[in-house]
């Protein structure tokens, strides 16, 4: 035990339970995403060893410190461990959750009472979801799955699996923990925004939050008279405009449930250093990726909850990591390997590139992460051969972190583009996919990309390559580009013709994930905004097979790099049974195609021109 352990439960033990006053302590993380790996990079996590890397989180270390805090805390009362959402997908085991499960194996392994679904649980389509918990719960090692508003009553053959789930209480509308002469009622909570944001929920629909969660905790209260009502919630709390205070789902869940007694909030990935308080129920929030264990401790005192103390643990490399553990992951590491990479040429630990600087990625900072979107957008270009190719900041999931040696293996480099399925290929990582639009309907569909979301400051912001945009975003909404200009810095730039009467069409490449988001637009916007994907001739795209981009066929503009030397448009590497290329996969044919190398033969990616070139250019 540490000194500073040791001097917060002697704090601690001031507030131990009394005859009218019980203790018990919630340790909790949300939006792991996955990452049981510590980030980052991949080469630099050393989990068995104590202070020889810079790396955040890693799930042998995360079991360590619940292990340990357990037992220490287990002396005031009560101790549950539970989760908010989005335990999955993000890195390249993600890539095979549905064939392994492992981020639950792993979760109950460490010993976590409960979990819930947020959005991104249904990257891979609620078959994709259930096969994942059934592989868990096949191999006897699942926390119980608490989704008290997600609605499985569709007759829909890919909720088959979820619905058996269901009746063998695996997954649950609330659950009931008696631990330290305590009734702790859980509920499970997808919220408004984070369901907007389910990106393939099949026939799964979402009941409303706020009316479950006040139905639920009453049947809690009334039926199973549970002294302490808790709900996971994967809707978020948010930093408001004043700077001073915080606003949200997770908030308003406390405001509008006054028997809801504490709220394990996720999705907006904001860490909070102090609990947020209503009427003193708290609502906490660990940040993102596991880097943060959260430690709430509460008492509990004529049926009112105390905040005694609240704090975020770093997952670091001052915590030695938990050797069974880290061969449970070493194992899910080796299969994923097997499963996503191999039929592709690649593996999880293959080096691909060597960097001398951090690539960033933060939405909220536009300038700092173009060098990474340009590298993201060039790579979509050159395995599709498209004109034009575009992505949303937010997309682009990770950074790329120079760390102790500067390489990037596949591990790392998936992590930029996890999202999403295929269509003719379903395994992990969205289809590249290609459409053929006019210069209005590009215009069109840009003017949405730049309209902010306050809920996901710049992570619509269009990241673009083989053109550039002039906007000024003083104009009114879908009114702010000024210009659209094809090409590139190599081949200089000519306008593009925004004219509603404008025929000439330009193919436009995008991951699936965007894709289904831009084929939405007239929708989503109203009416607002008008496009049809059309294929080569002109006619509209019917299914998403039609836009599907074959390998064997990828041509177009050459893209050229620092070197000056012109890289062939050589088709994507792919399993000779399938026919489209991965998001993931074309970064990762781009990055070893580069042609400068170190002297193992590991490609060089530096910062030249073009990667620093600005293409969405304020007016």
């Amino acid at each position: 035990m540490t000194t500073a352990a040791i001097a917060s439960l002697d704090a601690l033990k001031a507030v131990a339970a009394t005859p009218s006053k019980q203790v018990f302590t919630i340790l909790h993380t949300n939006d792991m995403h996955s990452n049981l790996i510590g980030l980052s990079p991949f080469t630099d996590y050393k989990p068995m060893s104590l202070n020889d890397d810079a790396t955040r989180g890693g799930y042998s270390r995360l079991g360590t410190l619940i292990a340990q805090r357990k037992k220490e805390l287990g002396q005031l009362g009560a101790v549950l461990v539970l989760d908010a959402g989005d335990f999955s997908m993000g890195t390249a085991v993600a890539a095979a959750t549905r064939e392994l499960g492992a981020e639950l194996q792993l979760m109950s392994r460490m010993g976590y009472d409960a979990t819930t679904f947020g959005n991104h649980e249904f990257d891979l389509g609620p078959d994709g979801l259930g096969s994942a918990i059934a592989k868990a719960a096949e191999a006897g090692f699942v926390p119980a799955v608490i989704v008290s508003n997600t609605n499985l009553s569709a007759d829909e053959p890919r909720l088959a699996t979820l619905k058996k789930l269901a009746s063998e209480n695996i997954l649950l509308p609330y659950q009931v923990i008696e631990r330290g002469g305590l009734r702790f009622g859980i509920i499970g909570i997808i919220g408004y925004d984070a369901f907007k944001y389910a990106t393939d929920p099949g026939g799964v629909t979402f009941d409303d939050p706020i009316a479950t969660a006040q139905k639920t905790a009453d049947l809690l209260r009334d039926r199973e008279k549970v002294d302490v009502v808790i709900v996971l919630s994967h809707g978020g709390a948010l930093e408001a405009k004043d700077g001073n205070s915080y606003v949200g789902e997770d908030v308003n869940l406390l405001k509008a449930v006054p028997s809801i007694d504490i709220v394990i909030g996720g999705h907006t990935h904001t860490a909070l250093t102090k609990p947020l308080l209503v009427d003193g129920r708290p609502a906490v929030q660990t940040g993102k990726y596991g880097e943060n264990l959260g430690e709430l401790v509460i008492s509990l005192e004529g049926g009112k909850v105390k905040v005694e103390s609240y704090r975020l643990i770093p997952v670091d490399n001052k915590v030695m990591g938990d050797r069974t553990i880290q061969q449970e992951v070493d194992r899910f590491l080796k299969e994923s390997s097997q499963i996503v990479f191999a039929s592709r040429g690649y593996s999880v630990t293959q080096p691909l590139a060597v960097i001398s600087e951090d690539w960033l990625m933060n939405y909220k900072d536009i300038e700092s992460g173009t060098p990474l979107a340009n590298l993201v957008t060039d790579a979509f270009r050159k395995a599709t051969g498209a004109d034009i190719a575009c992505t949303g900041n937010g997309t682009i999931r990770a950074a790329l972190i120079k760390g102790n040696s500067g390489i990037q293996t596949v591990y790392d480099v998936f992590s930029l583009a996890p999202l999403g399925s295929g269509i003719v290929d379903p395994t992990a990582g969205s289809a590249m996919v290609q459409a053929y639009f006019t210069g209005r309907e590009l215009k069109n569909m840009l003017e949405f990309f730049l309209i902010d979301d306050p809920n996901h400051p710049g992570e619509y912001f269009p990241r673009v390559s083989g053109m550039r945009l002039f906007y000024d975003p003083a104009r009114p909404k879908f009114a702010q580009i000024t210009a659209i200009e094809l090409g590139d810095l190599d081949r200089g730039y000519v306008p593009i013709d925004l004219s509603e009467s404008a025929s000439r069409l330009y193919s436009f490449t995008c991951s699936l994930y965007v894709g289904v988001i831009i084929a939405a637009l007239p929708r989503l916007s109203k009416g607002a905004i008008q496009l049809v994907p059309k294929k080569a001739d002109g006619t509209p795209i019917e299914t998403r097979t039609d836009a599907v981009v074959d390998p064997r066929e990828s041509s177009g503009p050459y893209v050229i790099h620092g070197s000056g030397g012109a890289m062939e448009t050589d088709s994507a590497v792919t399993s000779a049974a399938q026919k489209e290329v991965k998001e993931w996969q074309a970064i990762m044919d781009y990055l070893v195609s580069l042609p400068n190398k170190n002297k193992d033969g590991i490609s060089i990616l530096e910062k030249d021109d073009r990667i620093r070139e600005v293409r969405a250019i304020k007016v």
